[in-house]
């Protein structure tokens, strides 16, 4: 499988974009505040992350419709000769996108290498699209074993068939992904744009809120909506797309590792608190991040000292020359919060991954269903499928390939013993159990129960897809609930007390 690996594109025509709109606005004498200025930085960075979802999103959804094509060509052309390579070879040749072509043409090279299996091994590391990887494992099956006629039907056409409504359900998935969560990014933003204008109609309605405005309140409360937008976008991103392995690189955090009292305090700490640093090694593991514990908790201390040193600095201009103990005590305070930012954001990730876990054992059913009628097909086969497929399980599903080797039964009771899935653990009881008594008779249970896990499989994907559409709802409303709270209502109600309170004083007095 490919790791993709993160680029700074995206951040560096950001920022360029940003740069000229200032220069231009500067230049151009309009008026600019600086809190219209961070603005326009905070909901350019967002447009941009937009941006990239939705050109991600519609380029894998015409590879999807593109390969449903493919395999439609491939399936008919089958039909008339039974030659699984020449008809690869004859769809190429009749196809009309470039980048589908491109792909057919090395999944035919490796069909006809000398060396299938290492040219398929090389392959799967420059390829992360799981069903080209299928593709490629149901192709070459039958080159090498033949193929078979199930209840009148050839496997290889009927296996083709399947693979098509796999494709065709996480075609469906991504348009109504798409379709849900269109305009929520709308709703976040949108307060940061209207706060001007909700100020310039308290002041004119009660002039005196024009002095709480431009008070630490004020000040504070910018701070606040700009801090609490990016985050909650932040996890409005995390929430609507697809989960993926990727291999990022922590240049930083490694060479800071390296020096040696920043070490031995932090493995002093990992030491210290041992259950919890294995605690979050699993979570690390869980949602695919390489970095180590220990690097983990070191970004966690970074945020902390870059938000003490920013709250530090914002408090001194707030208040000017009268800093108090209080101040300081709330910066405090304020930092120790954000250290704790990182780890909030991975176990939300984590339950993001865990909406996912049933619909993926649903799709394992159906890649199952597909090969154990083959000839030869072994658990370990099985297995190798299941991880070529994996995005969720692929890091465990990995390590039991690799003890399989030293005790078949005892990897796969780690594997069972490692995923706390239900779901999970009964497909590999059937695992288990394909030594024993056949991979058919093991595997007879999905069998008979195909046409409900498929049924399963659509409605799991309704109810996945309707919980984080609530969720984004949720996320999307708290920005516009703070702004008319905090900045519309409090002020109002704190101004209006306050005046009462004056001119009851002056009445009585």
């Amino acid at each position: 499988m490919r790791i993709e690996y993160k680029n700074l594109k995206k951040g560096t025509i950001c920022i360029m974009t940003y740069l000229i709109l200032i220069f231009f606005l500067t230049i151009s004498n309009i008026p600019f505040s600086l809190y219209y200025a961070a603005a326009a930085g905070v909901g350019l960075f967002i447009f941009f992350m937009e941006a990239e979802w939705k050109g991600k999103s519609r380029f894998t959804e015409e590879e999807l419709v593109q390969l449903e094509w493919l395999l439609s060509e491939v399936r008919h052309r089958y039909y008339v000769h039974g030659m699984v390579d020449e008809a690869i070879r004859e769809a190429i040749d009749h196809c009309p996108y470039e980048h589908i072509r491109k792909e057919a043409e090395k999944i035919y090279e490796v069909l006809v290498a000398t060396d299938t299996k290492t040219a398929k091994a090389i392959y799967q590391e420059n390829q992360n699209n799981r069903f080209y990887n299928m593709f490629l494992t149901l192709s070459l099956m039958v080159s090498e074993f033949g193929d078979q006629r199930i209840d009148g039907e050839s496997l290889y056409l009927g296996n083709i068939k399947n693979l098509r409504n796999e494709i065709h359900i996480e075609i469906q998935s991504k348009r109504a992904t798409r379709h849900h969560f269109s305009g929520l990014t709308f709703l976040i933003l949108l307060p940061m744009f209207c706060v001007k204008l909700i100020e310039g109609w308290g002041v004119s309605n009660l002039p005196e809120l024009e002095d709480f405005y431009k008070s630490n309140y004020g000040s504070i409360f910018y701070v606040v909506l700009f801090s609490v937008t990016i985050f909650l976008y932040y996890l409005f991103y995390i929430l609507k797309t697809p989960f993926t392995l990727e291999l990022k690189e922590h240049k930083l955090l490694e060479r800071m590792m390296r020096i040696e009292f920043l070490k031995a305090i932090i493995q002093n700490f990992s030491e210290r608190f041992y259950y919890q640093t294995r605690k979050t090694e699993k979570l690390l593991k869980g949602v695919g991040e390489s970095m180590s514990p220990e690097m983990f908790l070191l970004k966690r201390l970074l945020c902390s000292a870059g938000a003490f040193a920013t709250f530090l600095v914002y408090s001194f201009y707030l208040s000017k020359s009268h800093y108090s103990a209080f101040s300081l005590l709330a910066v405090m305070f304020l930092s120790i919060l954000v250290s704790y930012v990182p780890y909030w954001i991975l176990i939300y990730r984590t339950k993001v991954m865990q909406m996912c876990m049933e619909d993926e054992v649903l799709q394992f059913h159906s890649i199952l269903l597909m090969l154990m009628y083959m000839e030869q097909v072994s658990a370990f086969e099985l297995l190798e499928a299941m991880e070529e497929f994996s995005v969720i399980f692929k890091s465990s599903l990995r390590e039991c390939i690799y003890e399989y080797e030293s005790g078949q039964m005892e990897a796969l009771e780690h594997l069972k013993e490692k995923e706390n899935c239900v779901p999970f653990q009964k497909l590999v009881d059937n695992l288990i159990m394909c030594d024993q008594i056949g991979v058919i008779k093991a595997l007879d249970e999905i069998a008979l129960e195909r046409n409900f896990y498929r049924e399963k499989r659509k409605q799991q994907n309704e109810y996945n897809l309707e919980k984080k559409r609530v969720i984004c709802n949720f996320l999307s409303f708290i920005p516009l609930f703070l702004t008319i709270g905090v900045y519309l209502i409090i002020p109002f109600v704190t101004v209006s007390i306050s005046k009462l309170m004056e001119i009851s004083t002056e009445i009585n007095g």
